[in-house]
């Protein structure tokens, strides 16, 4: 009997906006505004939920109304950069954009959804749900959007590999109900038109990977983000400070030396960065990166 009057409030609590939405559909894709109004308060009726059920029953609705949207051809008009709850990154060109956003769990877990959207010739939609986000050799293999493990991706940036055009993306996870992550992965095209996840483009440290995963506590926040800073290069015998465009990040350190070898133990040094530089196809480790903050520069 609860679930079934559970299935009504949602359903009620979600009508008008459907009905606000399949209104604005209706009417021309110029009322950006409108769509991305009734969309946000789909988004806002799951965090309203309280229970896992109810949370993503009312997902799902937010998926399928955003899904028909995404799939008409009038879409790649909408900026749709606006919508409560929702992330957005877009290639330069507008051409790709991707659309995630979170449903958060009683145990302190999180599921994941969103939208691949390609527009160039016609409309592809490629849908997102989340997997197990625990996944055997995570950093070091291919995963299909099938398999999708599941992030907010808040940064996208173009690069060329191979003289194929690939996307790197900055995402947040949030991991295990003690511990959050941030991503850094590849999203391309391969030979056969197929969309995936990772690429062995990564010099790391501990040796190529396909994806990097940083693992710290709940309660701190590391940064990772693509900004202008100096870096150390060897020219010859000579050591030059140069500027540049990298992906900055936190060091992350135990809280205490007795939980080295345990990542949800592990916080910001606070005052020590690394970072990876794009050089010739591949996404190379720098350490020791001398942050400053940057205002007059864009990219």
């Amino acid at each position: 009997m609860k679930i079934f009057e559970m299935k009504i409030s949602i359903l009620a609590l979600s009508l008008a906006f459907i009905l606000t939405f399949q209104s604005a559909i209706g009417q021309s894709f110029d009322n950006n505004s409108a769509i991305q109004d009734s969309l946000s308060k789909l988004s806002i009726l799951i965090w309203k939920q309280k229970s896992d059920t109810a949370r993503l029953q009312a997902s799902d609705i937010l998926f399928k109304k955003f899904q028909t949207l995404l799939e008409s051809g009038s879409s790649k008009a909408l900026p749709l950069d606006s919508i409560r709850g929702i992330t957005r990154v877009a290639s330069d060109d507008g051409a790709m954009r991707i659309f995630t956003w979170n449903v958060p769990l009683d145990d302190g877990t999180n599921k994941y959804f969103g939208f691949i959207q390609f527009t160039n010739d016609s409309t592809v939609v490629i849908p997102l749900r989340s997997v197990y986000a625990d996944q055997a050799g995570f950093e070091a293999k291919t995963i299909t959007p099938q398999m999708w493990y599941g992030a907010l991706y808040y940064k996208l940036i173009e690069v060329k590999i191979d003289n194929r055009k690939a996307y790197t993306l900055l995402g947040w996870d949030g991991y295990t109900s003690v511990s959050n992550r941030k991503i850094i992965d590849i999203l391309s095209v391969d030979q056969s038109g197929n969309i995936v996840f990772g690429m062995p483009v990564f010099k790391t440290d501990q040796g190529i990977k396909f994806r990097i995963a940083k693992e710290y506590a709940e309660k701190s926040n590391m940064l990772i983000r693509y900004d202008y800073q100096s870096i150390l290069v060897n020219k010859g015998k000579r050591v030059k400070k140069e500027n540049a465009w990298l992906i900055v990040m936190d060091r992350l350190i135990p809280m205490d030396p007795s939980f080295a070898g345990m990542p949800k133990y592990y916080v910001p040094a606070g005052d020590t960065y690394d970072g990876y530089i794009f050089r010739n196809g591949y996404w190379v480790l720098v350490e020791d990166i001398d942050v400053t903050n940057r205002t007059n520069q864009k990219k």
